[in-house]
């Protein structure tokens, strides 16, 4: 519990000063400053007063129990005095003081020695190489920090990782008048961590949406059962920078080199229902949409213009974020066309004309928020001089307030009429400058609603020959490579994942026996380990008809590749279906994540693929499925035959369940994978998967 951080009753400064440019004294000043409403202790031992409070030599000179101490003195005194607050009983040390971890091996021993001394008396670390907390409440207004943005009282909470990335966050909302919750930058996260902060504004009634910066995540498996409970309740948006992961270096799988691209966060947010943002300003602009409004019920959007340009704009930032255009009931309609003027629009977008006044422009929203047909509304608002803007802005005040279904709003305008701008906002609208800003920050608060609206997910056990294919595994034990192509069918096999008839051969004599059990047409591959993109080099052979084709390309092969002294698999031959890939990768401390894409050299040239993390439920397997651009090829586009997208997402599934019952599974790829016509199937024609024992 985190009460003693964030609701401290006292709060004592080691390293307080009169120095108006020590990090001390900024964090008294911004105390005072802020009226924090339990007692202030300065800790200088060599000053008797710090501005009129009266300074003690040490924490244990203090005649009163301490909540929080703020650390701001030398690296290397820190372990003294937190030896001193841990015998006083303090509970949480803000540590801002740098020259830890962050500054190499000799640093780290430092910051380890700090934890084990905080430990050893129940106490806290918090940072170090931090900025600190703040916490608006007016009860406790603490702002234990020593940064310069004033903090007034709000709903949305921030964690960053990076302190100036933080104070960007709240520079920003404080600049439109919007207040903050609680701030933490906790810096090296010795001892609190991200996690921790993350699961407590979770719990806090009065948080509403909660902001993220991640740099790193020290405890993956950790955020995400954190990030999965809280994101039922509020919404998590977060902004992840460096986007390649330092697991994946050496990698030889195609999961595994794209998986680089896409991130282990990336799978995280998904499963968890966090929405992740690319830049700060788009998350800072959906932050403040859930912070006023309602979370949509729906994806039906209705847009109200006074002038067309932006209201095009609009639609199409709307549809291209995944909305749809909401479609006017005949009710709505007939009351349209009685209220506005004989020149406007009544359609989506609903063009009021730039003449409308109060009565059109109010009227008009207040009827479409009791159009069933309709989940949320964008406004876009141009001040015209021959109207009554303020009483316009006035009437969306007043519908703002009582409204069930979420507005956001453009206002195009210059400094005469911010009093538009204000009196929108009183009624907790959203404003933007862009129609593009409003409708991404809609799409956001949409794609949030989509999700606590999911029912939870069932995941699908079958049952599998899992002794059978732990017992194929041990055979390899100790090895650290990619096993040979006839050994992963066997153990696709073991889990009910369908894979082209498979036959090894070593010599040229086993060609005709192993032909026999295949039968032609037949494709001949060369299996080695360090031949990876065996089409490109020549390693493979399709629809050979007759032996003399087979021996032929056998011959031919063991010339090329003789040094690699590989071994042969001869396969049926699959003249049609649409190739895809499917893959896995094991990730640390947590389930592999699942890759599924476009196959074949598709893979490559356009990494159209979707990641998800295991275990997949039938529901994750089939928008993996319906959300890869190729999507509408598996679908059947242009009078193609769809394809069989049932067995894919079992085979997905069963995938799932392979790689997570044995994590020595490092990588592996299914590709090609035939996908054949509905009701027909799907079938593995090639694969490699690599142990790390």
């Amino acid at each position: 519990m985190l009460d003693a951080l964030f609701k401290p009753r006292s709060v004592a400064i080691i390293g307080a000063s009169n120095n108006p440019l020590s990090i001390g004294h900024i964090v008294m000043q911004n105390l005072l400053d802020h009226d924090f409403k339990g007692p202030i202790y300065p800790i200088n031992p060599k000053s008797k007063f710090i501005k009129s409070f009266r300074a003690y030599t040490s924490v244990s000179e203090i005649p009163d129990e301490v909540d929080l101490v703020n650390i701001s003195i030398k690296n290397t005194l820190v372990p003294y005095v937190l030896e001193d607050c841990g015998k006083k009983g303090v509970k949480f040390a803000i540590v801002h003081t740098a020259g830890f971890k962050e500054v190499g091996e000799e640093g780290l021993q430092l910051e380890r020695q700090i934890v084990e001394i905080a430990h050893k008396y129940g106490m806290r670390i918090y940072g170090p190489n931090s900025q600190g907390i703040q916490n608006s409440d007016p009860a406790i207004s603490v702002y234990a920090n020593f940064t310069f943005v004033p903090m007034s009282p709000g709903n949305i909470s921030i964690v960053a990782q990076s302190g100036g990335v933080g104070e960007t966050l709240k520079l920003h909302l404080y600049r439109i008048g919007k207040g903050i919750r609680m701030y933490s930058s906790f810096g090296n996260e010795a001892d609190v961590s991200m996690n921790e902060i993350i699961d407590y504004y979770g719990q806090d009634e009065e948080t509403k949406v909660i902001m993220v910066h991640i740099e790193t995540m020290k405890d993956p498996a950790g955020f995400l059962e954190v990030a999965s409970r809280v994101t039922k309740k509020k919404p998590i948006l977060a902004l992840k920078t460096g986007k390649t992961s330092e697991g994946t270096k050496a990698v030889a799988s195609h999961t595994g080199s794209l998986i680089e691209q896409e991130t282990i966060a990336d799978v995280i947010f998904k499963k968890s229902g966090v929405l992740r943002f690319h830049s700060q300003e788009d998350m800072i602009d959906a932050a403040i949409a859930f912070s006023n409004q309602p979370v949509p019920k729906g994806d039906r959007v209705v847009i109200v213009t006074n002038t067309g340009g932006p209201a095009i704009i609009a639609v199409d930032e709307c549809i291209s974020a995944g909305l749809k255009l909401a479609e006017l009931s005949p009710k709505t309609i007939t009351t349209l066309k009685k209220l506005v003027f004989q020149e406007a629009i009544v359609s989506n977008p609903v063009d009021v004309v730039a003449t409308a006044g109060p009565e059109q422009y109010g009227g008009t929203v207040e009827a479409l928020f009791k159009d069933p047909n309709i989940d949320s509304l964008l406004l876009v608002f141009v001040t015209a001089p021959f109207v009554d803007c303020e009483g316009i802005a006035r009437k969306l005040g007043e519908l703002g307030r009582t409204s069930k279904k979420p507005i956001v709003c453009q206002v195009m305008t210059i400094e005469k009429w911010q009093e538009v701008i204000r009196l929108i906002r009183e009624g907790n609208i959203p404003v933007y400058d862009f129609a593009e800003t409003a409708a991404r920050a809609l799409s956001a608060m949409t794609k949030y609603g989509t999700f606590t609206q999911k029912k939870e997910p069932v995941y699908k056990t079958f049952k599998v020959e899992k002794k059978k294919a732990g017992d194929i595994l041990a055979r390899q034990k100790g090895k650290d490579k990619f096993l040979p192509q006839d050994v992963v069918f066997e153990l696709l096999q073991c889990y009910g994942i369908p894979a082209v008839k498979t036959v090894k051969v070593k010599k040229e004599e086993q060609l005709g026996n192993a032909a026999e059990k295949v039968g032609y047409p037949l494709v001949l591959k060369v299996d080695s380990e360090k031949i990876v993109h065996k089409t490109e080099v020549g390693g493979v052979a399709v629809n050979l008809k007759a032996k003399k084709e087979l021996v032929s390309s056998f011959k031919k092969m063991a010339r090329k590749f003789a040094k690699y002294k590989p071994g042969y698999i001869l396969q049926e031959y699959m003249s049609e279906g649409q190739e895809v890939i499917m893959g896995a990768k094991s990730n640390q401390g947590l389930e592999p994540t699942l890759m599924f894409g476009l196959g074949g050299v598709f893979v490559e040239i356009l990494k159209d693929v979707q990641f998800r993390l295991a275990p997949l439920s039938e529901e994750d397997v089939l928008e993996m499925i319906r959300s890869i651009k190729g999507y509408p090829i598996l679908a059947g586009a242009r009078g193609e035959k769809a394809v069989d997208v049932d067995k894919l997402a079992e085979i997905l599934i069963r995938l799932s369940q392979l790689a997570s019952d044995f994590p020595e599974i490092s990588e592996m790829d299914l590709n090609p994978v035939f996908a054949l016509a509905k009701g027909k199937g799907a079938v593995v024609v090639d694969a490699r998967l690599r142990i790390v024992r």
